[in-house]
């Protein structure tokens, strides 16, 4: 029954690959035969938008297939189902170090970021910073405070600076509650100093709340002072889109209520409404009704395919393509956007004088897939996010297509 969900074939798809010559699936390492099989989209064209909508795994694709080959037969829930349910929470605790029982699997990363803006026990007066420059689901839920007399502080940076100490320590008063911030800029991919800004926040009782869908698969997210973390599954994580998982301390619980009750965060013996509501422990207490069972199987089977290929040698496999890429943009005189290098597994190009021309044509002619988006001060990046299942030879194709700066 557990290679019917894709324990087994997961299992004995990572230890080939890793039998064939190496870590890190790349035809120079591994059997092409298996890179293939673990990540299907290589077969066709090169993909380099991990940033964005990333493709499934094929461990992926096959524990969804499990499941709905179930689902069409009754059985979309089980024994099966929820022990993969566990080891779910148990794969995502290990990738943010903390309890298993701290993950709620919730996605989208906004819904995870609303519930901690509804849920906490602001009280008037109370101050919020935020990254204005960050992605929307981290900026709206706390401009939105304003509405329940929380004053909503933005950090004060140029678009492509980094996030330091120095940067929201200014913003910093008697008042502040909470600090919330991304793992890694969207356009930027650079990260924040939460080395120093995690102890700092502490020692002064604030609360810090982390968007992590840029750096969850990919980068470490262990930042044992982060409260609160959101992550959807569809880009690092390599899982489907709808599915994700949702961070909360312990040591927090008692200061954020649930803002959405149900049958299943609220004990419920029988399916019957009691008299007096009581929590469910652990994650639950945050999931108020029927969970996303397709896509939390598909988001374990990637989280546990990463995990089996090691973290450590995704991570370095990444930041390598990353800084050859940045390197050779620059050979080509090309603006590398955000200042700094650091960890970052996300590249963006500033657009030339020239414009980009047909460049996007050019891309997908020779089936590279990449990002464009629009910077703050309104002009077009293109933006570059490789993944483990990128080879240095695809890295110098796209360099080739890129060509020279005008």
């Amino acid at each position: 029954m557990a290679a019917l969900f894709g324990f087994g074939v997961l299992e004995c798809g990572v230890e080939r690959l890793k039998k064939e010559g190496g870590t890190t699936p790349s035809p120079s390492l591994g059997g092409a035969g298996e890179r293939a099989r673990l990540f299907p989209v290589t077969q066709k064209g090169i993909f380099l938008a991990h940033a964005a909508v990333a493709p499934i795994s094929g461990p992926a694709r096959e524990a969804m297939d499990a499941w709905t080959a179930n689902a069409v037969a009754g059985r979309q829930e089980g024994e099966e189902v929820w022990r993969g349910v566990r080891k779910t929470r148990e794969v995502a605790g290990r990738f943010l170090g903390c309890d298993w029982d701290e993950v709620s699997l919730l996605g989208p990363t906004a819904l995870g970021l609303g519930l901690v803006a509804l849920g906490l026990d602001w009280k008037p007066g109370d101050e919020v910073i935020y990254d204005p420059l960050d992605y929307p689901a981290n900026v709206y839920p706390w401009m939105d405070l304003v509405r329940r007399g929380v004053r909503p502080v933005p950090l004060e940076r140029k678009a492509g600076e980094e996030i330091r100490w120095a940067t929201i320590s200014p913003k910093i008063t008697a008042k502040t509650k909470l600090v919330s911030l991304a793992t890694a800029h969207y356009l930027s991919g650079l990260t924040p100093e939460l080395s120093v800004i995690g102890p700092e926040l502490r020692a002064r009782k604030i609360l810090l709340c982390l968007d992590g869908i840029q750096t969850l698969g990919v980068l470490p997210t262990e930042w044992a002072e982060a409260d609160f973390l959101a992550a959807d599954a569809h880009k690092w994580m390599l899982g489907p889109v709808g599915a994700g998982v949702f961070m909360v301390r312990r040591r927090v619980w008692d200061q954020m209520a649930p803002p959405l009750l149900g049958s299943w965060n609220v004990v419920s013996p029988d399916f019957l409404a009691q008299p007096k509501m009581v929590l469910e422990e652990g994650g639950r207490r945050y999931e108020p009704g029927s969970l996303n069972l397709p896509g939390i199987e598909g988001m374990r089977a990637s989280l546990e395919l990463l995990e089996g290929l090691g973290r450590s040698e995704v991570m370095a496999h990444v930041l390598d393509l990353a800084g050859r890429i940045r390197e050779g943009g620059r050979a080509r005189g090309f603006v590398i956007y955000g200042k700094g290098e650091g960890a970052r597994a996300i590249t963006s190009f500033q657009e030339p004088k020239g414009g980009w021309g047909d460049l996007a044509k050019k891309m997908e002619a020779a089936e590279i897939r990449v990002s464009w988006r629009r910077e703050h001060e309104g002009t077009m990046l293109l933006r570059v996010s490789p993944h483990i299942s990128n080879t240095v030879e695809e890295v110098d194709e796209f360099l080739k297509v890129l060509g020279r700066a005008d």
